[in-house]
């Protein structure tokens, strides 16, 4: 069984009134998944940042892995920020979903099998393994603290900042920042502190119970298995995936009259486990949990100078493994823009498409979630249930029916529509999206780009109309037609580029593609560069290109 680190509390400087003079830039209040990879980007990106976390520990409530289904997303940036391959190494890639309906195979599909990508679609692993190396990468960055045993206890505006009255084992002390992020979870004290209510969406009586077991030497394939209606479990739905330490993750739907104190101990949830796998089946539980959802988000991400992240901002039901993904994800959108406020003069108005765009990503994966949920279990609504009825019953013979089969469309990242970081009228196929990290050889697309703003260039040379566009934050690529031809072929299917048509995509921090059409409209760089930075200067320094000729040879 694994034994989850424990954190020495130290005693704050500010409890024998060595307050720093100057307040703190950023500090995260919470050191769960969404605050600690946050502080990391934070940090990497030359941003002093304080966490502050009331545990001593990652994860909660003892051995609760939580999240543990990773997505490709997800993976790139943790990629970016030094942890993915300690995640992959020690969790399970998996591709392939099987599902069945009253205990008979209906379908099976195959996910992102795609080796030009740098990562798998999925990797499962427990969420305090991924806490508790984002804390170590943490612990290695000279920018960046965590302070154990600090809870947050009070919070006020002070118009040029935030103060926070923190609790220890030692006593009470103040603290000042410019800036706080609450990612402090789904009952979030700071959003009640700042009397902020989210948007309820709707709540549900759908409860489950996991259990997590541990079954050594198993021979079960590394595969995500569904069973719909299942006899085992009262004609109720159970999910089965594979995680690390031969742990195997089991959400059992519950009955509307079942009492969840009773389904929870340790005799009822064997009985329900060996019901669905036989009585020879040994295995250990590793941690049980009893859970319903509710779909809410915030109206703004931001009040003040108090920005909210993950379940603090939004809660989405796990169909799909939205959460935690989509916590990542936030902190992915919001650590660049808050870098470029303090350190690179952008106005703080930029901190404005966070919420923006962050909001968009919550109502999409709200909407994934709640059409997830209706197919998994259809209450109260006859029309529903006959139509799923008719295409499970198809999906073993038509393919449209199979692929209307809908136990979770899997997290995938949120493409910015309308956001003021785009351009105008960006409906162009990609503009908004992600761009994946494809394989290039012994490299791959995103250790290409720059830190900041990159120029792809998928040509030998920049246009002229571009030449004169240079900014200290803006880095050129040139993805040469005389690089590695297999690689370069790859990453033009990867991203539907044709092998000759001279385009120029400008793409953000955070990887996501602003435009696609800086050839044929070069005036939207400097537009765009705009939109995001104080205005470009008159004579900046060049940063030098990068060609991937030279990279890949």
């Amino acid at each position: 069984m694994h034994v989850l680190p424990r954190y020495p509390f130290r005693r704050p400087p500010e409890l024998d009134g060595l307050s720093p003079s100057d307040p703190r830039p950023v500090v995260v209040i919470g050191g769960g998944l969404t605050g600690l990879a946050l502080a990391l980007d934070l940090a990497r990106r030359g941003v002093p940042v304080l966490v502050l976390d009331d545990d001593d520990t990652v994860g909660v409530r003892g051995l609760a892995s939580r999240g543990m289904c990773w997505a490709q997303r997800t993976l790139d940036i943790f990629e970016r920020l030094g942890v993915a391959g300690r995640i992959t190494a020690k969790g399970v890639a998996w591709n392939v979903a099987r599902v069945l309906a009253k205990d008979q195979p209906v379908t099976s599909y195959t996910l992102q099998d795609q080796p030009d990508l740098r990562h798998n679609g999925f990797a499962n692993l427990q969420q305090y393994y991924v806490e508790q190396y984002l804390v170590e990468a943490l612990q290695a960055e000279p920018l960046a603290e965590v302070r154990w045993l600090n809870k947050v206890e009070g919070l006020t505006q002070t118009g040029q900042g935030v103060r926070l009255t923190v609790g220890t084992p030692d006593g009470t002390y103040e603290l000042d920042a410019q800036w706080a992020v609450a990612c402090d979870g789904a009952s979030s004290p700071c959003r009640a502190a700042l009397g902020l209510a989210p948007v309820v969406h709707d709540r549900t009586e759908d409860r489950w119970i996991i259990i997590d077991i541990m079954v050594p030497g198993c021979d079960w394939a590394q595969e995500r298995w569904t069973w719909l209606d299942a006899s085992a479990n009262g004609g109720r739905a159970v999910w089965r995936h594979k995680m690390a330490d031969d742990t195997w993750r089991l959400d059992f739907q519950l009955r509307e009259d079942e009492d969840a104190v009773a389904a929870a101990t340790p005799e009822a949830m064997r009985r329900r486990v060996h019901a669905l796998f036989g009585d020879g089946l040994v295995f250990e539980i590793a941690w049980s949990g009893v859970w319903a959802y509710r779909h809410e988000c915030l109206a703004d991400l931001r009040a003040g100078r108090v920005l909210f992240a993950g379940d603090a901002a939004h809660l989405v039901a796990p169909f799909g493994a939205r959460g935690g993904n989509g916590g990542v994800q936030d902190a992915d959108n919001l650590a660049w823009k808050l870098a470029l406020v303090l350190n690179h003069g952008a106005d703080e108005a930029l901190l404005g498409s966070y919420s923006t765009e962050r909001k968009q990503g919550a109502f999409e994966n709200i909407r994934q979630a709640r059409r997830s949920s209706r197919f998994v279990h259809p209450q109260g609504q006859a029309s529903a249930r006959l139509w799923r009825e008719a295409i499970i019953a198809m999906a073993p013979q038509l393919p449209w029916a199979a692929r209307s089969i809908n136990t979770g469309r899997l997290s995938a990242p949120c493409r910015y529509t309308g956001s003021p970081l785009l351009a105008d009228g960006a409906d162009a196929a990609g503009e908004g999206a992600a761009l994946p990290d494809v394989r290039l050889g012994p490299t791959s697309l995103h250790r290409l780009l720059g830190p900041w703003f990159t120029l792809l260039v998928f040509a030998d040379r920049l246009p002229r109309a571009l030449a004169a566009v240079q900014h200290p934050l803006l880095t050129v690529v040139l993805l040469s037609p005389a690089c590695d031809k297999p690689a370069r072929a790859a990453l033009l299917r990867q991203l539907g580029v044709g092998s000759d048509s001279g385009e120029c995509w400008l793409v953000r921090p955070d990887q996501h593609v602003a435009t696609r059409r800086a050839h044929l409209q070069p005036a939207l760089v400097p537009a765009l560069l705009a939109a995001a930075l104080a205005p470009v200067p008159t004579d900046p320094p060049t940063t030098p290109a990068h060609d991937l000729h030279a990279t890949t040879a």
